[in-house]
């Protein structure tokens, strides 16, 4: 699935400074991944696995931490965050997954929705902005196709409903960047 609001994303980003709020609204979300993704590898059998899946908390938690640091070079403190319920819903729906495969299928969806949109960041951005947003693509790809695998028959199922829970939210955060500076 594509990203259905590139143009007006790419036109708010036409204002570098906003990309403050773009890394603070993802300084948000990879924390919130860090916690309901930690609390799954406990119960993952399998240690390959289980080792993927601690990784991919790890990536969050160091990419967390990039993007925290780029939110503040914008003055930007991106512990003020407050997500909308379009976003909230994404992590909620975190917590009703069951199994590895539905967990999996998930966070293929979410993280090609974000890879997509890493991209329109990319083209807003320079300097460190730049390097932080590659360095974070790269392991993304890297997690996609080291997770599409562990998906399952129905991965395609849960990758589809992560991707239209994100596209619902897009159409809220774009706006809400355009009026916040």
């Amino acid at each position: 699935m594509a990203l259905e609001n590139v143009y007006e994303l790419s036109r708010v980003l036409g204002q570098r400074q906003r990309l403050g709020l773009v890394f603070a609204r993802h300084a948000y979300g990879m924390r919130a991944w860090v916690d309901l993704f930690s609390a799954r590898v406990p119960a993952i059998a399998d240690p390959e696995a289980k080792a993927l899946l601690a990784q991919l908390v790890a990536d969050n938690a160091r990419h967390m931490m990039l993007f925290r640091e780029r939110a503040i070079a914008y003055g930007v403190d991106p512990d003020a965050y407050d997500p909308p319920r379009e976003g909230e819903v994404i992590y909620e729906r975190i917590d009703d997954l069951a199994g590895l495969d539905e967990l999996a299928g998930y966070a293929v969806g979410s993280l090609d929705h974000f890879s997509q949109l890493l991209a329109v960041y990319r083209d807003a951005a320079e300097g460190e902005d730049r390097a932080a947003i590659d360095d974070v693509t790269a392991d993304v790809q890297r997690m996609l196709v080291a997770l599409r695998p562990l998906a399952g028959a129905d991965g395609a199922r849960w990758a589809a409903e992560a991707h239209e829970l994100y596209r619902v939210r897009e159409l809220v955060e774009t706006p809400r960047y355009a009026h916040a500076g």
